[in-house]
């Protein structure tokens, strides 16, 4: 097998890429900005440090969110409890500036992400991955270590739950 050596300029890239985009899932995951920058920071000095270690075959992304969710629960263990998430920045009112529909939009909000923190572990991680960070269905299954199948069923589930508990919302 040929070992890979990553460059400063492929590490560059994919920190240009993918950043923010880690920050957020980490955001998602440990509940406030501190940690999540920790992740974040992490996550990005292991891939460089075991970029020989992977597979060129599987694409790099779901690597990378799979190194931000371990380091994310451990995070959480150590923590020893899970963390109030904060909203998630990209959630912001782009609709109008009329107080009322502010209003509206800022409580849909404040109930949409507080019906999210309810979601078993397992349910959330899954529809985070695919709602808010456009995850195909496989690389979730490879960063969660379940498979398709499960991925589907998680993810049925957790939106069942949402419409749900946002009935009066929607």
């Amino acid at each position: 097998m040929q070992e890979t050596i990553a460059t400063e300029s492929d590490i560059s890239d994919i920190f240009r890429l993918y950043n923010l985009r880690v920050f957020h899932y980490a955001l998602q995951l440990v509940g406030n900005r501190e940690d999540a920058l920790d992740v974040t920071q992490e996550t990005f000095l292991r891939l460089h440090r075991h970029w020989s270690r992977r597979d060129p075959a599987r694409p790099v992304v779901a690597w990378l969110y799979a190194i931000a969710r371990n380091l994310a629960i451990d995070t959480l263990r150590k923590r020893g409890v899970r963390g109030e998430t904060e909203e998630d920045p990209n959630m912001e009112d782009a609709l109008s500036r009329d107080p009322e529909d502010v209003a509206t939009n800022s409580e849909l909000r404040r109930q949409l992400w507080t019906a999210i923190r309810a979601l078993p572990e397992p349910l959330r991680e899954v529809l985070l991955l695919r709602d808010w960070h456009g995850m195909r269905y496989a690389e979730i299954a490879e960063i969660t270590s379940t498979n398709p199948t499960t991925v589907t069923s998680r993810l049925y589930e957790a939106r069942q739950r949402l419409r749900k508990e946002l009935k009066g919302y929607l």
